[in-house]
């Protein structure tokens, strides 16, 4: 059986995808994200082929022409889906085209999938689940509490930041991250894995460096912390350090390309303001991507329309924060 392995990139895609390479060993691997994930369902198939979309959430700007490609390829053959972002405004589960679906919010897609495949993993592999969970922040799922108690909580920990860390740090290295599928989907812990170590020790001494970036550069803006342009490393966490310096309730970091800026979003614990929401519904009505969940999320937006996305998001949580003080 023909299978492809359609993931998100980051840890808990990866572990995701490492699970179905444990079930289907000739699976090919194609990593995806929101704003591209149209483009990746449209390239070729195999009659009858199998593919699995996993931890990538559905890009609201493009919904219907993807579920009409989802709809085309599972009368090819079969097409699974699993996630836990929030799916688009107005969006129901069944409204999704495909043959089989797992969504929860409140767990992380490399536990739905060990959940998905457990009649026919190797049981230890739930190690993989854990390590995904873990990376994505989402431990706090019964399966992963369960599953926990099997381990030394210290040694998974530290496996889930080595992997973490390494694949920040590999980024767009996708050769690598293949391998990094294989080794894992095969039961090696990460730890044992060509590189991780390294990889892993050089994104923690950037982050440190990240950390002091924000601390010289964060401007604070009534009660949001934004870090224009961080020049290297991760726009989240420097979002999140954001908020740490400057005690704010919604962190941004911001980083400029050719013709786009990317940026992330966090909120301190406590808050309720939903990012996902927002920046879904701010970039629909302006331009851009935007997404996530309700207390991470992140958008890309044309440079030219960055100044008044900026200001409308202002405008429309300003209020919501108030309202909590």
């Amino acid at each position: 059986m023909a299978v492809r392995i359609i993931p998100h990139g980051d840890t808990d895609g990866i572990c995701a995808a490492a699970l179905v390479k444990a079930r289907f060993p000739e699976a090919e691997v194609w990593f995806s994200r929101a704003v591209t994930l149209l483009r990746d369902l449209q390239q070729e198939v195999e009659p009858g082929m199998t593919i699995f979309i996993l931890d990538v959430a559905i890009n609201e700007a493009q919904k219907t022409q993807i579920f009409k490609r989802m709809q085309e390829l599972a009368k090819k053959g079969e097409v699974i889906y699993i996630d836990h972002h929030p799916l688009p405004p107005d969006t129901l589960k069944k409204d999704l085209p495909v043959t089989q679906l797992m969504h929860s919010i409140g767990e992380s897609a490399s536990a739905l999938t060990f959940k998905f495949l457990q009649a026919g993993l190797d049981p230890d592999l739930d190690r993989v689940a854990l390590w995904g969970a873990i990376a994505d922040y989402t431990e706090g799922a019964k399966i992963v509490q369960e599953g926990l108690n099997k381990y030394d909580r210290r040694t998974i920990y530290m496996e889930a930041g080595l992997l973490s860390q390494a694949l920040d740090q590999a980024s767009g290295d996708y050769h690598y991250k293949r391998e990094v599928v294989k080794k894992l989907a095969q039961g090696s812990p990460p730890s044992e894995i060509p590189q991780i170590i390294d990889y892993a020790l050089k994104a923690t001494k950037r982050e440190w460096e990240v950390w002091r970036y924000v601390k010289e550069h964060v401007k604070r803006e009534d009660n949001i912390a934004i870090v224009y342009d961080l020049p290297s490393g991760s726009l989240g966490k420097a979002a999140l350090y954001a908020l740490g310096v400057t005690g704010a309730d919604i962190g941004i970091c911001t980083r400029q390309n050719e013709n786009e800026v990317d940026m992330s979003l966090r909120r301190r614990a406590g808050v309720t303001v939903d990012l996902n929401t927002l920046l879904r519904r701010i970039t629909a009505r302006i331009g851009g991507s935007g997404g996530g969940h309700d207390g991470a999320a992140g958008a890309t937006i044309p440079i030219e329309l960055f100044n008044i996305f900026l200001d409308t998001f202002k405008k429309e949580v300003s209020p919501v924060i108030s309202m909590e003080k």
